[in-house]
């Protein structure tokens, strides 16, 4: 059950940026008054929301699934920390560090913490639907095992949503996201030990 599941993840991954990827051809077949409208009316705006120039800090955690029959627990949670930078509208880039743990499947010997991290880490963000700021996000790095499990290349690919915390509570510090990001990473060692992170959290772009 657990093969067929991540083929089809990023399948979906894959055809949203395509969808995301053909928008600035429909967005430019609008005029400035269009695109006012389409914001309010919660339509595309293919305009770029990665902040040029400016740091974005997030913090998440999760549940974390299993994708293959690896004698591992099927969930365990993740914790998830990452720091951005705007290299221009569209494209965010920087590094990123998370934990998760998986217990063993034989009682009694222990779990595996995985401490990931990815000196390279980008992020896409075309547009947005209203406030809904979506994006996907890809980062390559090491996978770093414990329980006597090899460490690891660790690739990782994902999406998420970015939603203002202003849109809610007024008051609330301007540039805070509450953020939610679904991703599959790579950590083929002794075995195959990828996984499927659903996180939830905030991120602050300063």
């Amino acid at each position: 059950m657990h093969r067929s599941f991540t083929p089809f993840l990023l399948q979906g991954i894959l055809a949203v940026s395509l969808a995301f990827g053909l928008a600035p051809h429909l967005a430019s077949a609008h005029s400035p008054d269009t695109h006012s409208s389409d914001t309010a009316d919660g339509g595309w705006v293919h305009e770029g929301m990665a902040d040029e120039g400016k740091i974005t800090g997030g913090f998440r955690v999760g549940p974390s699934f299993t994708t293959q029959d690896s004698g591992l627990s099927t969930v365990g949670p993740v914790i998830n920390f990452q720091g951005m930078y705007g290299l221009n509208k569209w494209f965010r880039a920087g590094m990123l560090l998370e934990w998760q743990n998986h217990g063993v499947d034989n009682p009694g010997t222990g779990s595996v913490n995985t401490v990931t991290l990815l000196p390279v880490n980008l992020e896409y963000r075309p547009g947005h639907f209203g406030n809904l700021i979506p994006y996907v996000t890809t980062g390559i790095g090491v996978n770093i095992n414990t329980h006597n499990v090899s460490d690891s290349f660790a690739w990782r690919v994902g999406g998420g949503l970015d939603y203002a915390l202003t849109n809610l509570v007024p008051r609330a510090p301007q540039g805070m996201m509450l953020n939610v990001e679904t991703a599959w990473k790579r950590n083929h060692a002794n075995g195959d030990f990828s996984t499927i992170g659903l996180l939830f959290g905030v991120r602050h772009t300063f």
